[in-house]
């Protein structure tokens, strides 16, 4: 099965205008797709840096039955236009573009979201924003999953430091294929590890080769300034907000470690107002919709379901997701 070529066809694509005053209302074409049982609770899925909405794939797969699945790729990623410089890629810029998805294309009132990676900084500002708008209905439920949402304790690998580099980022892209950087993520963010013969690393190659998103890497991954200057910010914000918040996070990550996830949920989430809770997947890297689905999947449910959880195990297996601790709503 060619993962890439099913997951584009089952998609759609509309014109979005940027709104970064540099672009000058610039129009890109956003891929963008749906999935799962039409009617069930919306689920909004919010992809990360360097990849797109076919992350979510396999949890797709899992919630088919319970949810139905609204996804799209960024511009500079995936499935959608990757316009070069001048053009200017910004998490706001992204932000706008997702609150319009939920707003007008697909109409959502009653959803949850999941983020990922980069996506957990265009989910928070996009909430922000929704908290600001009139009448806008905010997520049920915001799911936040492995990511560099708190800088000063991430890990930043060599490869995102020579791209941040105005010196080397043009030459480190363009001895890159995409190919390999679908391989070393395979190998260095995915558990267990794999290559270009698993069918979800070779999709991600077929991602990064389409519209030539190797060439766009420098500009698009220029989003850590943005967040490294308004992280802080941000996250006081969510911690404002009373929406339902989880935390989810895979332990073997080494680029936004458990430690990350620790200080967000101590200093920003425990206390905040809604129901929060905070779960470790020990089977899980850094991409844990693609490592444990079933488990997330599982999170997800037990979630939705809204009924009391006592500190537990799933199924209590040794490799089960642990909810670590929670507060909030009838836990407090």
């Amino acid at each position: 099965m060619d993962v890439f070529d099913e997951w584009q066809r089952a998609g759609t694509t509309f014109t979005w205008g940027s709104t970064t005053p540099a672009n000058g209302g610039r129009a890109v074409d956003v891929f963008t797709r749906r999935c799962g049982t039409p009617g069930a609770p919306p689920l909004v899925c919010v992809h990360g840096f360097p990849t797109a909405s076919i992350d979510f794939r396999s949890l797709a797969d899992e919630l088919a039955a319970d949810v139905e699945i609204f996804t799209l790729d960024f511009p500079g990623y995936g499935l959608s236009d990757k316009p070069r410089a001048p053009y200017v890629y910004s998490l706001y810029d992204d932000a706008r573009l997702l609150v319009h998805a939920i707003t007008e294309m697909w109409d959502l009132r009653e959803y949850r979201m999941i983020t990922h990676d980069r996506g957990s900084s265009v989910g928070m500002i996009a909430l922000a924003m929704l908290a600001d708008l009139d009448n806008a209905a905010l997520p049920q439920e915001l799911f936040l999953t492995n990511a560099n949402i708190y800088l000063p304790l991430a890990n930043l690998t060599a490869f995102q430091v020579a791209l941040l580099d105005d010196a080397t980022g043009r030459a480190t892209a363009a001895a890159t294929t995409p190919q390999m950087l679908a391989a070393g993520l395979g190998a260095a963010t995915f558990l267990p590890r794999r290559d270009l013969q698993d069918p979800e690393i070779a999709a991600l190659a077929s991602c990064f080769a389409h519209n030539d998103g190797i060439a766009v890497l420098p500009d698009t991954v220029r989003y850590l300034h943005e967040r490294a200057a308004d992280e802080t910010g941000w996250l006081q914000r969510l911690s404002g907000i009373g929406v339902d918040t989880t935390l989810i996070w895979g332990l073997h990550d080494s680029v936004a470690p458990l430690r990350v996830a620790n200080h967000v949920w101590q200093a920003y989430l425990r206390s905040k107002p809604g129901r929060n809770r905070y779960w470790v997947v020990p089977g899980a890297d850094h991409y844990l919709q693609c490592d444990a689905p079933a488990e997330l999947a599982q999170i997800i449910r037990l979630t939705m379901a809204d009924g009391r959880l006592d500190l537990q195990t799933i199924g209590d297996r040794p490799d089960g997701a642990v909810l670590v601790d929670q507060s909030g709503g009838d836990d407090r």
